[in-house]
């Protein structure tokens, strides 16, 4: 009896352990610098020592989570409608946690730069270099840095919140079942503007030229839509929300961010109306992931 209330006790003793330690580990999450894309690579990386380019690649690497590769389901044959709901979010949520969770690391080393450069801290070379590797990803011309181009750095590294992607993406490809999800992972109408970059919608008028985009994976098509929201001009009106709500110490609702994609659509508000609805309708089941 004594035996098994010293094993008690080690085990509750473990279990608090293990409860301090995990805050912990999740400040530090184990990175994978293979996992970004070339056009996340800085282009000025040989500039640096090979100890140098290792500590900036782990600063800007996703977070390591094995996302399995796996075909499109074919959501047309799940006739149950919340079943075919709730696969479609299954399917695509893993790679749009991975893009916020990685935004949120981005964002905590910006702030944390910020508070030095308010303090007069002198930053070491590898946090200067990882700002401007920032300053190139998320399409920033930046001569000099400071408190000023460091608030607008901060307006694009941001999260998307995650309710407000999924409907996008169930909105935008009628729920994985159109022709661009199925035969390019175009889950947002994506276009792109060189021959053969895409596929070319049918009922495209003569006089235009651009394609909708084509990808090789979920994982990329998720990519470029939170680089599309987080750098182009068209969407400043959604950072400029995000920002606000920020400020305020707001939580960053969908419903109200996503008034800030007036431009998504040539429909504007009526777009913005019926994603907002579709959040409310289906927000049970965005919650149950």
């Amino acid at each position: 009896m004594l035996f098994i209330r010293k094993v008690f006790l080690v085990a509750a003793w473990m279990l608090v352990l293990f409860a301090m330690l995990q805050p912990f580990s999740r400040l530090e999450p184990l990175k994978a610098p293979e996992s970004l894309e070339e056009w996340q690579i800085p282009t000025r990386l040989s500039a640096l020592s090979d100890a140098d380019q290792k500590k900036l690649l782990l600063r800007l690497a996703y977070p390591r989570v094995d996302i399995p590769k796996q075909p499109l389901p074919d959501f047309n044959a799940i006739t149950d409608v919340n079943a075919k709901k709730q696969a479609f979010f299954a399917y695509l949520r893993p790679y749009v946690r991975q893009e916020n969770e990685r935004l949120l690391l981005l964002r905590e080393q910006l702030l944390d730069i910020a508070e030095k450069k308010q303090k007069n801290v002198r930053l070491s070379i590898e946090e200067y270099a990882f700002l401007y590797s920032l300053y190139d990803e998320f399409r920033l011309d930046v001569a000099e840095t400071n408190p000023a181009t460091l608030e607008d750095l901060l307006l694009r590294v941001d999260v998307i919140p995650e309710s407000l992607v999924l409907m996008q993406a169930a909105n935008e490809s009628a729920w994985g079942t159109s022709r661009f999800a199925v035969e390019g992972y175009n889950f947002f109408g994506q276009w792109c503007f060189r021959e053969g970059c895409g596929m070319v919608p049918l009922n495209r008028p003569e006089d235009q030229f651009h394609e909708v985009a084509r990808f090789e994976s979920p994982a990329l098509a998720i990519r470029s839509y939170f680089y599309n929201l987080n750098t182009f001009h068209t969407y400043e009106p959604l950072r400029q929300i995000r920002a606000e709500l920020r400020a305020e110490n707001r939580p960053l609702h969908a419903e109200h961010i996503a008034h800030g994609l007036i431009a998504y659509s040539e429909r504007g508000s009526e777009y913005i109306a019926e994603i907002t609805a579709m959040i409310r309708f289906n927000r049970r089941l965005l919650e149950d992931g």
